[in-house]
């Protein structure tokens, strides 16, 4: 009776209400909530609002559901801020980032004009949207268009890393703040070239260097106490024997991808150049307080090491420099005179050992015999960034234009590589006549493959055109390449209606093919899609001398169609060399192995059961 009691008591007590729990409990329950369910809660009762407001809650999800932060918001000095309350409002200003960004690639897919204006609206909101434009890439095979909307979303990536790239050379240039800023400068380059990559940006670069030091570290626990010269070869033994530094045997020395300090340490061979492998080799010694950069020697870049700045000054190996030693007596604006006393010459691409300074200033009399003293010392003194950067630059031009190299083991852009070597030449002049040559052969690059890149051409570019007047005056608002990209973005094409024979000349022809429809060149053998037709050719005189197109069986008096090619490139078809592929010849797996994702500048999606691509340049050609 007692235990029937005791159970009906017990069942007939009422549960604790939710809102009386103490404030520490809810709390502890909200944190497991994510920010959408936080805020509904808050909307229960006041007590919950409350709670739901705590600054701690708020600054978790921050953490938690931002991965990047553009430089702005300051991120880093707000999470060590414990009086830094308003983790709330933080976290609304990214969210509503994130929407426009979201809506904005929707209308760019959904609306043909005006992409240019809403690809800025994203831009405007700084680094941080970059998680929302890669979830965006890669929920694209599950959206209802998907090669549009990673075309459009990849397309907006690329210009926000390349704007990180340029916001943090204008600051290397003006030396605003910058730690490393050889280092910082070079990985600025990988931004141009990372695609719809995860990794890869610049702090990813300074991790996988730091990843190199701790791994010195570990190996050498004792580093610390030895003297500046063991430092320096203990460090390159290490170093070339990870092959961390050099390229391996047999691979190619002027591939294109050996160009990149961000690919040199992270890729799976560590494949890296001269200069890169100094400045990686560098960057180590200074963490172990050494002195050491690059130095412009000429033909092949060498390391120069020197002991830290101490009082009084010591050598090499911890000795006190003489009294008559010259970086004590020379004037403080000139480059001191090297020594081997105070500056170790390394080239880690090639041994361990150091080399003789004496062997440097023998070899300077055969490769530069007309140099004066002076220039002969400049060539030993460590190197300024810009001239790393500019001197890298001028690699990655001659590996793109005069070297025929097998495709890279880490994939790039050759257009994007170029493009990054020629912002540097431009927000890194030498002189008044460079910089003008620079920006005309920038601007015919930008013109030809980055005309989307506008914001970063106007935010960057345009400034220094102050004066020149072939390039427009402010802001470029006289700038006729400037205008001519405004006009074609904001103004609606004219449609294009497929005609009947009756309606043409006698010149002319009805177009057999349509766009979407893929084929396979049959001269040539390369596979490329339609996205647009003329009923003749319509290419200049000199284009159609140049091609032989009077040479063909039906000449220029036949349909000629814009192709996207399998090499990424869109050539001008006539239609007596277009061999249609049915369902049976090209299938939706061999969309992505055939076609980059630039196809998604026409096309919405690939149906199967036509062989099709699904147009979105209705507007362009409606009855397509």
């Amino acid at each position: 009776m007692t235990t029937q009691l005791r159970r009906t008591s017990s069942a007939a007590r009422p549960l604790p209400r939710f809102d009386a729990l103490p404030d520490e409990v809810v709390e502890a329950i909200f944190s497991f909530l994510d920010a959408r369910t936080l805020i509904a809660v808050s909307q229960v009762a006041k007590k919950f609002t409350l709670i739901a407001s705590e600054r701690l809650l708020w600054r978790y999800l921050c953490l938690h559901d931002f991965k990047r932060w553009d430089s702005r918001h300051e991120i880093k000095s707000k999470t060590l801020d414990t009086s830094f309350r308003d983790w709330k409002d933080l976290y609304a200003v990214r969210h509503t980032a994130n929407v426009t960004t979201r809506h904005a690639i929707q209308q760019m897919v959904e609306v043909p004009v005006g992409r240019l204006a809403r690809a800025q609206r994203v831009l405007e909101h700084g680094y941080g949207v970059k998680d929302e434009l890669l979830k965006l890439i890669r929920q694209a095979p599950s959206s209802s268009c998907p090669l549009a909307q990673r075309y459009f979303a990849q397309m907006v990536l690329g210009c926000l890393n390349r704007s990180i790239a340029l916001e943090t050379w204008t600051k290397v240039r003006y030396r605003t703040n910058v730690q490393h800023p050889t280092e910082l400068a070079l990985a600025c380059m990988d931004m141009f070239v990372l695609g719809d990559s995860d990794v890869g940006d610049i702090d990813d670069t300074f991790s996988r260097l730091d990843e190199y030091v701790e791994a010195v570290r570990e190996a050498h626990p004792d580093l610390d106490e030895q003297t500046p010269r063991t430092k320096a070869t203990t460090i390159a033994q290490f170093l070339r024997s990870k092959k961390w530094l050099g390229i391996e045997e047999g691979d190619d020395y002027y591939a294109l991808d050996n160009q990149f300090l961000g690919i040199a340490v992270r890729s799976e061979r560590r494949n890296s150049l001269p200069l890169l492998t100094c400045v990686i080799y560098c960057y180590v010694c200074r963490a172990f307080n050494l002195r050491a950069q690059p130095c412009n020697y000429p033909m092949h870049i060498h390391a120069v090491v020197q002991p830290p700045s101490t009082d009084p000054p010591l050598d090499l190996d911890n000795k006190p420099l003489p009294t008559d030693h010259p970086t004590l007596t020379a004037a403080t604006d000139t480059e001191p005179e090297p020594t081997s006393l105070t500056h170790l010459y390394m080239d880690p691409f090639n041994t361990d050992a150091s080399i003789p300074l004496s062997t440097l200033r023998s070899q300077l009399h055969f490769v530069v015999p007309t140099a004066s003293s002076a220039a002969q010392t400049s060539y030993l003194n460590p190197a300024s960034p810009h001239s790393l950067l500019i001197r890298t630059s001028h690699n990655i031009i001659r590996s793109v234009t005069t070297h025929t190299f097998p495709p890279p083991t880490h994939p790039i852009s050759i257009y994007s590589a170029a493009y990054a070597a020629l912002f540097a030449f431009v927000i890194f002049p030498t002189t008044a006549e460079g910089l003008a040559s620079s920006l005309a052969d920038l601007r015919q690059h930008f013109a030809h493959h980055f005309s989307h890149d506008l914001w970063n051409y106007q935010q960057y570019i345009l400034p220094l055109t102050a004066g020149l007047g072939a390039f427009g005056g402010d802001r470029g608002i006289q700038d006729p390449l400037v205008k001519m990209i405004r006009e074609e973005d904001t103004t609606p094409k004219t449609p294009k209606h497929r005609p009947n024979q009756a309606s043409l000349a006698r010149d002319e022809q009805v177009p057999t093919y349509r766009v979407g429809q893929v084929f396979k060149h049959k001269r040539q053998g390369y596979i490329a899609v339609i996205y647009g037709w003329d009923t003749a050719c319509k290419m200049e005189e000199r284009w159609i001398v140049g091609n032989g197109v009077d040479r063909l069986p039906q000449g220029r008096r036949q349909p000629f169609y814009n192709s996207f090619v399998d090499d990424g490139s869109t050539r001008y078809v006539a239609q007596e060399n277009v061999g249609l592929l049915g369902p049976e010849e090209f299938k939706a797996e061999d969309v992505d192995t055939t076609f980059d994702m630039d196809i998604g500048k026409w096309f919405l999606r690939f149906d199967s059961e036509t062989a099709t691509f699904v147009s979105n340049v209705r507007d362009e050609y409606p009855d397509d």
